[in-house]
């Protein structure tokens, strides 16, 4: 049994539904952290699951806050399992996931490779959890890549097809395009700085950053 999946979600609720219904392994705990307004419709869970948590949200926490959210509410798993509400599980994907181990960070084998991925106990026991100032969305995986490698670990990629449909979060919002060409060359930049200083640790919750890199508030052109 896996122990836990977590998917955040902003929108494309229809491809959550799809995500849930392809698990086809048992799971232990599912935690549905809802960075959007909600679905319109009642999400069906799959009988593969144990224990379902569906958190809604007053506003976006971003990627990292959602999987540092997951790792603090299920603080005494052997390892975290991820993955982006658009995903669909190709059988024998999520049992290829359930033999990760404690120094093992896990991948999708199909790009891009961080919309589907387990992370071992020592991993975040050494490397710590993921950079909440990179928001609300891309970089926080380069940036885990440069700080597990550093500590020592390895990332591998497991065999089995996960889909994943690109960009589906930013196709549904047309505002979210543009928004996102702020926040993305703001991330960009502060993992390269974070990169040439040797920074090793996560980085922070940051105020400022929050509010310029927000995509859910209107922002004048």
């Amino acid at each position: 049994m896996i122990p836990n999946l977590v998917i955040p979600v902003l929108n494309r609720y229809d491809l959550l539904q799809r995500a849930i219904s392809s698990v086809d392994f048992e799971i232990r705990s599912l935690l549905i952290v809802d960075n959007g307004q909600g679905p319109t419709e009642e999400i069906a869970i799959s009988d593969a699951f144990a224990d379902v948590t569906y958190l809604p949200l007053p506003s976006n926490l971003g990627v990292s806050a959602s999987w540092n959210l997951g790792v603090k509410l299920f603080p005494h798993d052997s390892y975290w399992l991820f993955s982006s509400n658009d995903a669909v599980f190709k059988p024998g994907a999520l049992e290829e996931f359930s033999e990760t181990g404690p120094d093992d960070v896990l991948l999708s084998p199909n790009f891009p490779h961080w919309q589907t991925f387990s992370v071992g106990e020592n991993v975040i026991r050494n490397v710590g959890l993921f950079s909440e100032d990179l928001y609300p969305a891309y970089f926080e995986d380069d940036d885990f890549t440069m700080r597990v490698e550093n500590a020592g670990f390895q990332l591998r990629r497991i065999e089995t097809e996960v889909e994943h449909d690109n960009s589906s979060t930013l196709r549904a919002e047309p505002s979210f395009q543009y928004k996102n060409e702020i926040s993305f060359a703001n991330n960009r930049k502060r993992l390269a700085e974070r990169r040439a200083s040797g920074q090793t640790g996560p980085g922070l919750w940051d105020l400022d950053v929050r509010r310029v890199n927000d995509w859910t508030k209107e922002l004048e052109r």
